[in-house]
């Protein structure tokens, strides 16, 4: 039985690819190159700032990474975010259902607050891990031990949505049972990191809650009843 459900955020909950590719960019650009799809995929997605900077950014100093967090900051808090497709939808069927939620990233909580007022979500994760609560990031799962922790549930109880290779190891190494979003073309790498099954978008996922089970395409997960869940009574 499942207990709880934890949801990365980039990508996740809400679409950010095309700002985060952006920004990453425009930053290459003015060292004088331009980063490859692999490389956004690797050091980019799922990852925190200072990992992308240590692996893609070798050149600038440490001493200039809080001017490189200062313009990202601004950039995005100057955004206008949107749900990514179903997302909505599918956090307001678990919240019904009393399904406890946690949202685990690796953005900055700034960003992470940012996201979810727009949203109009703030009341609906029971935790938030962010990128400060943590020392290592993604594929590192400490942020998802961390998550399940602050939620009373054990971690091979959770189920996680994420969308990046980093997100899925990390979910899996902590001992979750992880659900990928991702396009067909990304299907074998996120498989390949332990993902159960994958997902295009939320239209295949949904949760009955007269039978208390999440279904996300093939697989079906069932979810412990409210008198069961997390001691409650």
């Amino acid at each position: 039985m499942y207990e709880a459900v934890l949801f990365d955020m980039d990508g996740v909950v809400v679409d950010t690819e095309q700002s985060v590719t952006e920004f990453w960019q425009r930053l290459a650009r003015s060292e004088g190159y331009t980063l490859s799809g692999p490389e956004l995929e690797r050091h980019v997605f799922g990852h925190r700032a200072d990992h992308t900077l240590r692996k893609l950014f070798p050149q600038i100093p440490r001493g200039r990474y809080d001017e490189v967090y200062r313009s990202l900051r601004e950039d995005q808090e100057s955004l206008r975010y949107q749900a990514v497709p179903g997302a909505l939808r599918l956090l307001a069927e678990l919240v019904a259902a009393g399904v406890p939620l946690a949202l685990v990233t690796g953005a900055q909580d700034w960003k992470a607050a940012e996201v979810l007022a727009q949203l109009d979500l703030r009341d609906t994760f029971a935790v938030r891990i962010c990128a400060d609560d943590v020392s290592l990031g993604k594929p590192h799962p400490a942020c998802y031990e961390l998550a399940a922790e602050r939620l009373g549930a054990a971690i091979r109880s959770c189920l996680v949505f994420e969308d990046a290779v980093s997100g899925v190891s990390a979910a899996v190494s902590a001992g979750a049972a992880c659900v990928a979003l991702a396009v067909p073309q990304r299907a074998g790498q996120v498989l390949g990191a332990g993902a159960r099954t994958v997902v295009t978008d939320f239209g295949e996922v949904a949760f009955d809650a007269a039978r208390r089970t999440l279904c996300a395409g093939p697989l079906e997960f069932a979810f412990a009843r409210q008198s069961q869940r997390l001691g409650a009574f």
